[in-house]
C-alpha cells in the first residue's frame, strides 16, 4: 500500500507544495529515483513550517478545528435533509456535502444548474452544481461547502427553507 498526503488542507499550507509518501520498504529505492528526477527538495522555510505543525500546541489547534468541522457537518446534513436535499454519503474528512436535489420542493428539482441559479438569485445562497465535479448523474447533485461559520450555515438554511416551502 502507498499513502500520499500533503500539508495543504489539514495544516492550512495550500500552495506550499509540501507532502509525503509512505511506501513499503521494497519500493523505497524506486520512489527515491523518481523523487530525485522530479525535484531537489522542499524549501527550508516550508520544511520548518511543516515541523511547526507537529508541536503539541499546533496539534491541539488542528484537533479543535477538526471538531468544529464535525459540528458544522452535524448541523448542515440534517438541515439539508429536512429541505429535501438527500445526502447519500455523510462526509468524513471533507468540508463539503454532495446532496441529491431530485426531491426538493422546487420547479428546478433534478436540474442542479437551474436549482443553484434559483438559490443564488431568489435566496442569496451560493451552492455549486454537480456538473463541476464529474459527469455521472451530476445534474442530480449539488455541492455545499460548510467551510463557513455555523451562523452562516443557519442563515443559509433558513433562506432555503423559505425558498422551498
Amino acid at each position: 500500500m502507498v499513502t500520499v498526503n500533503s500539508f495543504s488542507k489539514y495544516f492550512n499550507m495550500t500552495g506550499w507544495r509540501l507532502g509525503w509518501l509512505v511506501v513499503p520498504d521494497a519500493l523505497v529505492a524506486d520512489f527515491e529515483k523518481v523523487a530525485q528526477n522530479l525535484f531537489i527538495c522542499a524549501s527550508a522555510v516550508a520544511q520548518h513550517a511543516a515541523l511547526a505543525c507537529f508541536t503539541p500546541e499546533a496539534l491541539a489547534i488542528y484537533d479543535e478545528r477538526k471538531a468544529e468541522f464535525h459540528r458544522r457537518r452535524d448541523l448542515i446534513v440534517p438541515a439539508l435533509e429536512s429541505l429535501g436535499l438527500h445526502v447519500p454519503v455523510r462526509p468524513d474528512g471533507a468540508f463539503y456535502v454532495y446532496a441529491d436535489c431530485r426531491q426538493v420542493n422546487h420547479p428546478a428539482a433534478g436540474d442542479a444548474d437551474k436549482l443553484t441559479q434559483a438559490m443564488l438569485h431568489d435566496a442569496g445562497v451560493v451552492m455549486v452544481p454537480g456538473q463541476d465535479f464529474g459527469p455521472h448523474t451530476a445534474q442530480d447533485y449539488i455541492r455545499i461547502s460548510y467551510a463557513t461559520s455555523r451562523q452562516n450555515i443557519e442563515e443559509a438554511m433558513a433562506r432555503l427553507e423559505k425558498l422551498f416551502r
